[in-house]
């Protein structure tokens, strides 16, 4: 596992462990195009929290099979 400090933040952020964290990470850099040096601390959790919520969806289950 990978883990950074934007991993972390996502932990923190949706109180997850560091390895589902890890995946959300993973999922947001595919899916999503989001400037991690850039962004806020804020933009980081609510996007996570986007990419958690499309990855238990079941329509996006090949995208999640596919990490």
């Amino acid at each position: 596992m990978a883990t950074n400090v934007y991993t972390e933040t996502i932990a923190d952020g949706l109180n997850i462990s560091l390895e589902s964290a890890d995946k959300i990470r993973d999922f947001i850099n595919k899916w999503f195009d989001l400037r991690w040096s850039s962004a806020s601390t804020a933009k980081i959790v609510r996007t996570a929290k986007e990419a958690q919520a499309m990855m238990s969806d079941p329509r996006f289950a090949e995208m999640v099979a596919w990490n």
